[in-house]
């Protein structure tokens, strides 16, 4: 038996490892991997020394712990793609550890292999755009799904020793998908718990000492990573500049990813009364405010403050509550090619939702009670079974009413739960891809695990064998085909990438060029946005010799640092006097709002067109009139 059951580990890490290498193999081949926004190739840059010569820990989006253990790799070999090759591993290996933990429900080398195969087409066919684009967002939610599915899975019969042991791997991965991004592990969170307290729901006897301790140890890991992860980040963040500089950036956030700054014309006096003038608000619309010294945490913070009253005002939360409500049906039944529906990750949850509740029907059929049995037929005992089957047939009734009862609870549980997160998010008018699809993904996850559960209980051989064949062809025809869909959704948006990607290649070649090195180049954020960048091909991490004049990162210490570098106190004043500073911009875009803005300081300029990069982008020389 021991020999079976090291054959049968073996067994399921080569199915993971060969379905992990599959699915890594054909994006690799068919694709390539990209950092998916223009803010993850920052990230990059800050992690990678590019952005300021050195490997940095603080890397302002991520919790400090996980970017300065990234960092270090870096500063070790600084030439290698660490961070990227950071987001795969997470994804690889969120991926590896659910379908090596559903191999263990399955008893057969076939069933192991259909498990193994739909679960790779499903998740290719669901995930491929967000591994083949890589956004840490995801990357948070997937670690944090994950570790949900292996709690969940945890067999319920161990005690509570082996349970808490088995899942200490489960509150690293969710300390550190809170490491990754703190605000998305928060948001799902919940979902976590929902999931934590249908697990404890499932004992036979809920409210006992060992069942106490085995499911608050395990919350008690969990908070505890999280605390340890959040106390490190704040002493690291501890100094003046730094306290000052995520109060800017909360403030920001807060207003252009929740907020909108409010006209000009309409709110002058308000504008007026912070000490901000119409040139100057400009730079809060185009997103170049690092220009303008006077624009801090608190005047940023004011703005926010005064946008929320005004949309509160506009739009008041009960006036508003039932078109998003409407919006939150819409998206959640609406099916392939309609506007605005989230197909096919509503109708994977769909089908996970009613597959579950199927798994736990009928109760009768677990044990092989009220099916009848030829054995129990002939010579006379027909009559003499009577009285016993009947009873048999009422005790299955009442087994089948309890496990109805038990399996609904949980489902609503975890449906009010999706439900307040969802509306959450639309609430506030911030439901990005990379939101939905995570709270899809973990919704996902939850509802896979409880189906494996239900499943293990079914005692009933045929009943068994049917559910999972069931299961199984369910997901898989549902996969194999949304993923002809998901295929060519990612080589059209890769084909685009590499189309607006051209020239921004083209003139980040002619600005670190030899000819260049010493000068510094400021570029306007609209002319930004667009870059993405691949993982793994043509890897430079030596540092830049531009920045963007807003973003994230401004005004930070590393943006001073980065200045200091090359000389330069501030924009506005370098801009204008240094030889060796210019500004960048893509020729569609307005240059107005420079001149006006310096006219509005007294300081009026003129600019020369001194270099066209690529028949889009151009260069400038500006300089005191």
């Amino acid at each position: 038996m021991g020999r079976e059951n090291r054959l049968g580990k073996i067994e399921n890490w080569i199915i993971a490892v060969g379905a992990v290498a599959m699915l890594g193999v054909f994006a690799a081949l068919r694709f390539d991997y990209y950092y998916d926004l223009n803010d993850d190739v920052l990230m990059k840059d800050i992690l990678a020394g590019v952005y300021t010569g050195t490997p940095e820990g603080h890397n302002i989006q991520m919790l400090w712990l996980v970017s300065a253990f990234i960092s270090l790799f870096y500063r070790m070999i600084g030439t290698l793609p660490w961070y990227g090759l950071f987001l795969c591993l997470c994804h690889f290996g969120s991926f590896f550890l659910i379908v090596k933990r559903s191999l263990l429900f399955c008893a057969s080398l076939w069933g192991k292999l259909a498990v193994a195969l739909g679960e790779l087409f499903l998740f290719g066919a669901l995930f491929l755009k967000h591994l083949v684009f890589a956004q840490y967002t995801v990357t948070t939610t997937l670690l944090a799904a994950s570790a949900a599915f292996l709690f969940y899975t945890t067999d319920i019969s161990l005690n509570h020793r082996e349970f808490i042991r088995k899942n200490i791997p489960v509150a690293l991965m969710v300390g550190t998908a809170y490491l990754v991004r703190s605000e998305m592990l928060l948001l799902v969170l919940p979902m976590i718990c929902a999931a934590g307290v249908a697990k404890w729901g499932g004992e036979e006897k809920i409210f006992t000492k060992n069942h106490a301790i085995k499911y608050f140890s395990v919350i008690g890991m969990i908070l505890a990573a999280i605390v340890f992860g959040q106390i490190t980040h704040m002493l690291a963040y501890g100094s003046e500049e730094w306290r000052t500089f995520t109060e800017f950036f909360n403030n920001r956030t807060e207003l252009y990813d929740f907020q909108e700054p409010p006209s000009y014309e309409e709110h002058q006096a308000f504008y007026e009364s912070i000490g901000l003038t119409e040139s100057e608000k400009i730079l809060f619309d185009n997103y170049n405010f690092g220009m303008d010294e006077e624009i801090d945490e608190v005047m940023v913070g004011e703005i926010a403050e005064y946008a929320g009253e005004n949309r509160s005002a506009a739009e008041p939360f009960l006036q508003k509550l039932p078109g998003k409500l409407k919006d939150y049906v819409y998206r959640f039944t609406r099916g392939r090619g309609v506007t605005g529906s989230d197909y096919p990750w509503n109708y994977a949850v769909i089908f996970g939702y009613l597959l579950v509740f199927a798994a736990a029907l009928p109760g009768k059929m677990r044990n092989g009670q009220g099916m009848g049995n030829p054995e129990d037929s002939g010579n006379g005992q027909r009559e003499q079974k009577l009285p016993g089957a009947s009873e048999s047939r009422s005790l299955a009734k009442t087994a089948a009413g309890i496990r109805i009862l038990k399996i609904s609870w949980k489902l609503a549980l975890l449906f009010l739960v999706r439900t307040m997160l969802w509306m959450f998010i639309l609430m506030r008018e911030r439901a990005p891809e990379r939101i939905t699809h995570s709270l899809y993904l973990m919704e996902l996850c939850i509802l896979a695990a409880m189906l494996f559960e239900e499943w293990r209980e079914i005692r009933h051989r045929a009943v068994k064998k049917y559910m999972s064949a069931a299961s199984i062809a369910v997901f898989t025809v549902f996969a194999v085909f949304v993923l002809p869909d998901s295929v060519r959704e990612v080589s059209a948006e890769q084909t685009y990438r590499e189309q607006v990607n051209a020239p921004y290649r083209e003139l980040y070649s002619h600005l670190s060029g030899e000819e260049n090195a010493d000068n510094f180049y400021l570029i306007d954020v609209y002319s930004s946005v667009s870059y993405s960048e691949k993982m793994f091909e043509g890897v430079d991490n030596s540092l830049d010799n531009y920045d963007i004049m807003g973003g994230w990162a401004c005004k930070s210490p590393l943006q001073r640092k980065k200045f200091a570098l090359f000389g330069i106190d501030n924009m506005e004043q370098a801009l204008r006097e240094k030889d060796n500073v210019y500004f960048v911009r893509k020729s569609g875009e307005d240059m107005d709002w420079l001149f006006a803005y310096y006219e509005g300081h007294g300081t009026p300029v003129r600019a020369e067109r001194i270099a066209v990069i690529g028949e889009v982008f151009e260069i400038y020389e500006v300089r005191a009139d």
